[in-house]
């Protein structure tokens, strides 16, 4: 059910539900400078800080857009109910001791959902929420008196990184500050698809430990990339969220937080580790300058502080190219004697505080190409320097860019050595006005990313990000290989040839398959055969088979005595083999399905070569993934050696994507697939098939 959010970032009148505890909210509110009505119901008072009060919700004099609830979490249910009654379209519930408490909680939370009907909700446990650019607090909390035209939305689901993101002295202009709570009717998600339609908001940050929709997060990033704002992420709660102890090889191989991670990816959200990072990145993007390329130039009048960055920024990917041609001799006409023509660009001290100097400087430099132009200085403590004398280095660099296509920032590679009002200037010059040397790197990186991310997901077409669907699988059971593989076969896997057959009989039907063969324990109870004795491989005659037979029987005996020897399968032998490759498809009960690729095959937790890629499984994304890891370069033909077949792989990826979500499989594993130099076989997989029950993400 959608719910009009309208009623809660932009209401016309507000009701407060609470005592004494309401006054550091309506003294915050009424600073703000909300223009609409405002209520406050409670029957002890005829006024709060100046708000009129009324003795219960029937007697407001209409029913109010948005209500603020601060009381008892029982009084708090009835609250609803009545508020519902009398018309109200969103509410924001403070009140605490639901869901975030445990089974007892989860059922009153339950019962306040039912209550609430198709009105809007932050909470419970929400800590509210400011708009900046149509001044309205319903917050516990202060958070600051000011507006700004434009800036960046901060969606959290706790209030601890909204008290940081104003906090932080970093000149990050915000529009709003949303604080979820448990998100019982609307999530998180819902907000930011909500705020990225406001033209005065340039990105939305999204702070969270969990989300309600992942479809309508789907949703809302298609949004963000059709219209240029992207979302930044950090989640929290990585190291236990989602994770499910499975039998194969894919648990154990996929690190805490990596289904997030991969579908950030596959939406194309930057994902963030840190507030720092989150902060900086938003700023990067607000500012208008994240670079579209990594070609950067370097200046400084500092060479310690250039060739600090230039390692920095070399970690991190990026290119300095040095000038060439006639930039090198314009160059030699307007630097100082005692500097050289680089990139870096150390002006030397020859040119501080010469604006015009600088400013030939610095336009020669950029007339090689840069995709970024990045100055790099400290500031001193107030009192220390003439400060005054820092502002002709950026007045030059910002005069040099003015008219090109460069991104153009400033960064004080120490956080705390960029003053405010030389952020301030900085800024009005066109410059992003950076903090820390490595949270610029990353925010570096990110806009990089994000643009390409964003020019590869809209070719392809966003259709497919919110069309996506992933089906929520009852309890399943697993499947003999055999079964598997010739349900992945009839989906379009290739598979060896094989034939099933009782252990007596085995060496016969090698003879007919031909040797060389492997011989399989069938049951679907064997999901490592190879610890237990289950599997021998490079049988070449009838009676290596008897024998393999007889020595599987002892071994499974001892390793496996539950499982009887009943049936063995019976394949013929790959060859040529290139490389080997692990692929498997899971459920995550958080983001969806899954895929994970691996190099290595049976041996691929060794390799810890792994990606991850969340659906849909295209075959673009799956090349992609591919190419992140190490055995992609085999395919290649590593050092001379044959090449493999990679196209015969990406069919069969693609193919395992499009039966496991048609399929509704709760776990499918192909290791290894034996990619040859002309085609791909999997020869070993593992199958849980469950029952269709819903459709999410």
């Amino acid at each position: 059910m959608t719910q009009p959010l309208d009623a809660l970032f932009r209401p016309k009148s507000v009701a407060f539900i609470g005592g004494s505890n309401l006054n550091p909210a309506l003294k915050y509110h009424r600073d703000l400078g909300f223009s609409g009505d405002t209520w406050v119901v409670n029957p002890k008072y005829e006024t709060l800080q100046g708000f009129p009060c009324v003795p219960w919700i029937e007697a407001l004099p209409q029913a109010p857009d948005l209500a603020f609830i601060a009381i008892r979490r029982e009084a708090a249910l009835e609250a609803v109910g009545s508020l519902r009654v009398k018309g109200c379209r969103a509410i924001v519930c403070n009140a605490a001791g639901f869901a975030e408490t445990g089974t007892d909680g989860g059922n009153l939370q339950a019962e306040l959902v039912a209550a609430a009907g198709d009105m809007a909700m932050l909470g419970p446990n929400a800590v509210g929420l400011v708009n900046f650019v149509d001044p309205m607090a319903a917050m516990m909390d202060q958070f600051g008196v000011h507006s700004v035209e434009k800036g960046v939305a901060v969606v959290s689901q706790g209030g601890g990184l909204l008290c940081d993101a104003v906090f932080s002295d970093r000149g990050l202009p915000i529009t709003h500050l949303v604080g979820g709570g448990n998100q019982a009717i609307t999530g998180m998600e819902a907000c930011v698809d909500y705020l990225l339609d406001d033209p005065r908001v340039t990105a939305v940050g999204l702070s969270f430990e969990s989300l309600r929709d992942v479809s309508v997060l789907r949703k809302a990033a298609a949004k963000a990339l059709k219209l240029g704002k992207p979302i930044v992420a950090i989640k929290f709660g990585k190291t236990a969220a989602g994770a499910q102890a499975a039998a194969s090889h894919t648990a154990s191989m996929t690190g805490a937080g990596a289904a997030w991670e991969a579908l950030f990816d596959r939406l194309g959200i930057i994902s963030t580790n840190s507030e720092s990072e989150f902060f900086e990145t938003l700023k990067l993007f607000h500012s208008g300058q994240a670079p579209k390329g990594r070609r950067v130039l370097v200046t400084a009048v500092s060479g310690v502080l250039g060739v600090m960055l230039a390692d920095h920024l070399s970690a991190a990917g990026f290119e300095l190219p040095q000038p060439t041609g006639d930039r090198v001799a314009r160059l030699r006409e307007v630097l100082p004697l005692m500097a050289t023509p680089g990139n870096p660009q150390d002006v030397t001290m020859g040119a501080w505080n010469d604006k015009e100097r600088q400013t030939a400087i610095y336009s020669a430099l950029l007339d090689e190409g840069y995709d970024a132009a990045l100055m790099v200085q400290n500031y001193p403590r107030e009192g220390m320097w003439d400060i005054s004398e820092y502002a002709a280095q950026v007045e030059a660099l910002g005069a040099a860019c003015r008219g090109r296509d460069v991104a153009a920032m400033q960064l004080a590679p120490m956080i705390d050595c960029f003053p405010a009002h030389a952020r301030d200037h900085t800024q009005t010059l066109g410059l992003a006005a950076m903090q820390g040397l490595e949270e610029c790197m990353r925010a570096m990186s990110h806009g990089v990313w994000w643009r390409e991310r964003r020019e590869e997901l809209n070719a392809a077409g966003l259709e497919q990000l919110t069309a996506a669907q992933s089906i929520v699988p009852e309890a399943g059971t697993y499947q003999d290989e055999a079964s598997a593989k010739s349900m992945l076969a009839g989906a379009g896997v290739r598979v060896p040839k094989s034939r099933v057959s009782s252990p007596e009989k085995a060496h016969e039907v090698a003879t007919e398959i031909g040797f060389p063969v492997v011989l399989k324990a069938l049951d679907p109870r064997l999901i490592h055969k190879s610890e237990v004795g289950a599997v021998c491989i490079g049988l070449s005659s009838a009676q290596e088979v008897r024998d393999a037979v007889d020595k599987m029987r002892s071994d499974m005996g001892r390793l496996a005595p539950n499982i009887p020897l009943n049936l063995v399968l019976v394949e013929a032998m790959a060859a040529n083999t290139v490389a080997e490759v692990l692929a498997a498809v899971t459920y995550d009960p958080s983001v969806g399905s899954i895929m994970m690729i691996a190099g290595g095959g049976v041996e691929a937790e060794l390799w810890n070569d792994s990606t991850l890629v969340a659906a849909p499984f295209r075959r673009e994304e799956l090349s992609r993934a591919f190419d992140r890891l190490k055995v992609a370069e085999r395919l290649k033909g590593w050092r001379g050696r044959p090449a493999g077949d990679r196209e015969a792989l990406l069919d069969t990826l693609e193919a395992l994507g499009l039966f496991a979500i048609a399929e509704g499989a709760e776990e499918i594993e192909i290791n290894p697939i034996l990619v040859g130099r002309e085609g791909a076989l999997a020869v070993d997989a593992v199958l849980k098939l469950a029952h269709r029950k819903k459709c999410v993400a």
